[in-house]
């Protein structure tokens, strides 16, 4: 076989995707049998047992197929296993974002932080949560937050919404006018990306504070 044609050698100059299953099959088996070659041995392998669906039984079968063996079998054993745990879709819960209790079911360990943390949470168009990020800690006065460092993860993500979140270490989650002035500039900034500000909720051991709730986003 010429050399291009070659499983490994056609993998490493094509790529993986580009190659039929008995090729992928053959670079698993590593050598043919003494009768046919390692993609011919893959293609009967393939039609006996479609796609290789493992079992106690079918791998049984497979190790006494001639040309295979133990450790051909155990080869592909192991690469069908591998696959199926990086690549198989994982089951998530998805996190509904739509009122303050659902931030603040987010939120809980900075209610009594001695520092104030500035936590963003990143939604979707179904107010699902995409990324929970600490922006930066320290008050909002000192901390000098710009819409850009907000904002940024919502680029990259992508998300339709954000909710800003921090906390008030004195146990009383009144906003302060640099609460109110951050609110504003970030809610303003928001609009102009199309990426608006849903909310800005402040809490504490005492309570909690929600721009929304109270009608104060502008």
């Amino acid at each position: 076989m010429p050399l291009t044609l070659r499983p490994r050698e056609k993998l490493f100059l094509h790529g993986a995707h580009n190659l039929s299953e008995a090729e992928l099959v053959a670079i698993l088996l590593g050598t043919g049998s003494s009768k046919l070659n390692a993609i011919k041995l893959g293609e009967k392998l393939l039609a006996q047992f479609p796609h290789l669906k493992l079992s106690e039984k079918n791998l049984s079968e497979i190790v006494k197929y001639p040309g295979v063996g133990v450790a051909k079998a155990a080869r592909i054993a192991a690469a069908l296993e591998l696959g199926e745990r990086l690549f198989s879709p994982i089951a998530v819960t998805k996190i509904i974002v739509t009122s303050a209790s659902d931030v603040l079911s987010q939120v809980r360990d900075i209610a009594d932080k001695k520092q104030e943390y500035l936590i963003v949470l990143y939604l979707n168009a179904r107010h699902e949560l995409l990324l929970k990020e600490v922006v930066g800690m320290g008050s909002l006065n000192n901390l000098q937050i710009t819409p850009k460092e907000i904002f940024g993860p919502a680029l990259q993500t992508p998300c339709a919404s954000i909710i800003v979140v921090h906390n008030h270490p004195s146990d009383d989650p009144t906003p302060s006018d640099d609460d109110i002035d951050f609110t504003r500039k970030i809610h303003e900034a928001g609009e102009v990306m199309r990426i608006p500000l849903v909310d800005h909720v402040i809490v504490s051991k005492s309570g909690y504070f929600s721009f929304r709730e109270n009608k104060t986003m502008r």
